[in-house]
C-alpha cells in the first residue's frame, strides 16, 4: 500500500514542480472519491526503511509520447529501481532537471532529447522494447541473432556490445518481472512446451520483447553451460566508472546512503553471493575495485539472484583513490579485516558509510587498510579466523542497518 501523505511530503520536500504536485493532488482527491484515477496516473515509489524516490506517470498526448514522467529521487538505487519499473513499450517524457539523472537514462532507455518552447525532455522507451518486436524460429547457428549472443560469451564481447547474458528459466523470469532492459530472448522447443514457458513467452510478447525459438543444439552453441539451458536472454550492460576523469565522484548520494566496496573478490560465485547480500541489506550501490571477478560472469549472475541488473554497480581500478574521494565528501569508510583492534559491535556507524571487504584469501590490501577511516573485525568463536566474504558483508551491513533503522 502506498502512503500518499508521505508521497506528497516527499514530492514537496524534494521540490518537484508545484504545478505537477497540484495536478497529482487533485487526481488523488478524485481517486479517493470515486475509486478511479482521473487522469489515469500510475504511481511508483521506492525505498526500504524510508521513502527515497517517487515516479508519477501522467498520461499525455504530446510529442508522440504516452506519459509525462515526474521523477524525483535521492539515490542511485532509487533512480534505477524507478526506471526499471517504467513500463516496456511505452514512451515517456522525462524532464532534464539534474545531470546525474540524465546520465543514467541511457543505461535503461532508448531515446533522444527533445526541446519545447519552455523545457527540455529525454523522450525514451525501455531498452529492448523500443522497436517492433520479432518472434521467429532460428534453425542455423550462423543466424545473426545466434551469432550476436555467441559474441557475448566473452568479456570483450560483453563490453563491446554493452550487453550480458542471463541463463535459465528462473533467472530470466526474474529479469522480465523486474523490468530489466532485455534485448533478446532465445528459447528451446522444449521450453515453450511447458506451461511456465508458455506463460513467460506470452508475457514477453505483451511487453514488446523479441524472442526466438531454437533447437537444443543451436542453444548449446551460445553457452558452455551444461545441461544446456532452455532459455537465455541478453540484457543491456551498465557498469560506469565510480570516478570521473577529474577524480570526482561519478556517484550521486544522500546523507543516509550506504555503499559496499568489494576489493579484488576473485571467485564469481562468491562475488554473486556478496552482491545478493548487499542487495538484501539495501545498499545504495556496490563499488567493485581492483582486478577481481567480473560481475557479468554467468556464475556471478546466477548466484546474485537478480542483484546483477537491479543494483547500481560501479567500477574503479584504484580502491585508494575511490576511498579518498568518498572521505573528501563526508563519507566514513570502514575496512573489514581480522587484524583490526576494534570489534564490530563496539563501533558506532555514522552515515553515509562505505564498508570495504576484500579478497577471499588475502583480505584488504595494505594500502586500502591505511586509507580507511576505521578498521573493524567480526568477533568469532575459537577455531575460525575468517568468514566467507558474502557472509562477512552481510554481518557488517546488517549491523549498520540495525544501528540506523528508522
Amino acid at each position: 500500500m502506498i502512503d500518499y501523505d508521505k508521497v506528497f511530503d516527499f514530492l514537496e520536500r524534494e521540490n518537484l514542480s508545484a504545478n505537477a504536485v497540484s495536478r497529482f493532488k487533485q487526481a488523488y482527491h478524485t481517486f479517493r472519491e470515486t475509486g478511479k484515477w482521473h487522469p489515469a496516473y500510475e504511481v511508483f515509489v521506492t525505498g526500504w526503511q524510508q521513502l527515497d524516490g517517487v515516479m508519477l506517470l501522467e498520461p499525455v498526448d504530446t510529442l508522440n509520447s504516452d506519459y509525462q514522467v515526474h521523477l524525483t529521487t535521492t539515490t542511485e538505487r532509487g533512480l534505477r529501481e524507478l526506471l526499471l519499473a517504467f513500463p516496456r513499450g511505452r514512451i515517456g517524457l522525462f524532464p532534464l532537471t539534474e545531470k546525474w539523472i540524465e546520465d543514467r537514462f541511457q543505461d535503461l532507455l532508448d531515446g533522444d532529447v527533445v526541446q519545447t518552447s519552455t523545457d527540455s525532455f529525454y523522450r525514451g522507451t525501455k531498452r529492448g522494447s523500443s522497436t517492433k518486436s520479432e518472434q521467429r524460429a532460428v534453425s542455423k547457428r550462423k543466424d545473426t541473432v545466434v551469432s550476436h549472443l555467441r559474441k557475448l560469451a566473452s568479456l570483450k564481447g560483453k563490453l563491446e556490445h554493452a550487453q550480458f547474458v542471463i541463463e535459465g528459466h528462473l533467472t530470466v523470469e526474474r529479469a522480465v518481472e523486474g523490468g530489466f532492459p532485455i534485448e533478446t530472448l532465445l528459447y528451446t522447443t522444449e521450453f515453450v512446451a511447458t506451461s511456465e514457458g508458455h506463460a513467460l513467452l506470452k508475457r514477453a510478447a505483451t511487453e514488446n520483447l523479441s524472442f526466438y525459438q531454437v533447437s537444443t543444439g543451436v542453444m548449446g552453441s551460445v553457452t558452455t553451460t551444461r545441461p544446456v539451458p532452455s532459455i537465455v536472454a541478453s540484457v543491456h550492460l551498465n557498469y560506469p566508472h565510480f570516478l570521473s576523469e577529474s577524480g570526482s565522484l561519478n556517484f550521486h548520494f544522500s546523507p543516509r546512503c550506504t555503499l559496499l566496496i568489494a576489493e579484488d573478490i576473485g571467485n564469481p560465485d562468491n562475488l554473486g553471493m556478496t552482491l545478493r547480500t548487499a542487495d538484501a541489506a539495501g545498499v545504495s550501490a556496490v563499488l567493485l575495485s581492483g582486478s577481481g571477478a567480473n560481475p557479468f560472469h554467468k556464475n556471478c549472475i546466477r548466484a546474485s539472484r537478480g542483484a546483477v541488473g537491479r543494483l547500481p554497480l560501479f567500477y574503479t581500478p584504484d580502491t585508494v583513490k575511490a576511498i579518498e574521494a568518498l572521505r573528501s565528501t563526508g563519507w566514513s569508510v570502514l575496512g573489514a579485516t581480522a587484524s583490526a583492534q576494534n570489534q564490530l559491535y563496539e563501533v558506532k556507524f555514522s552515515l553515509p558509510t562505505a564498508i570495504v571487504v576484500g579478497n577471499e584469501n588475502t583480505g584488504l590490501t595494505i594500502e586500502t587498510r591505511e586509507h580507511c577511516t576505521e578498521l573493524v573485525r567480526i568477533p568469532m568463536a575459537p577455531g575460525q579466523s575468517s568468514l566467507n566474504v558474502g557472509v562477512a558483508a552481510g554481518v557488517l551491513l546488517y549491523e549498520l542497518t540495525r544501528q540506523h533503522r528508522i
